[in-house]
């Protein structure tokens, strides 16, 4: 069991919530709300979607990653709603500017076609599998 902080809104809060059951979700509503739980403790992942906050996910990213002690940890940004970022050049532009903040990832529930919650979280929980790996790198 992973603890992972969970930037979102309400309705794509209880999407991924309902995705990552068994893990410690720690939730954040807003950006302040998010800093504090990354002063309080040190989660194994954040999972911040694009809307979260009013779509400051970019804000929480540059923060998270603007911090030595935070920045190990793995940043996934997210899109579970397919009526946020409708058009494909908008989700590639937010892929790549994640990219280039310093994001391990862009993950588009829409990508997923069989089986889209079960085949999310599994590709959520190969940064888990990493964090350790990616923490010794930065040490």
């Amino acid at each position: 069991m992973a603890t992972i902080l969970l930037a979102a809104s309400p309705e794509p809060r209880a999407v991924l919530a309902r995705m990552l059951t068994g893990h410690e979700l720690v939730l954040a509503e807003s950006l302040a709300q998010a800093e504090q739980v990354l002063s309080d403790r040190k989660p194994d992942l954040i999972c911040c979607t694009v809307v979260f906050d009013e779509s400051r996910m970019f804000d929480l990213l540059r923060v998270a990653k603007a911090k030595p002690e935070w920045r190990s940890i793995p940043f996934l940004c997210t899109r579970v709603r397919s009526h946020v970022l409708r058009s494909a050049a908008a989700r590639r532009n937010v892929a790549f500017t994640c990219g280039a903040l310093g994001a391990e990832a862009f993950l588009d529930l829409a990508d997923y076609k069989t089986d889209p919650e079960r085949e999310m979280r599994a590709a959520i929980e190969s940064f888990l599998d990493d964090a350790p790996r990616r923490a010794a790198r930065s040490d």
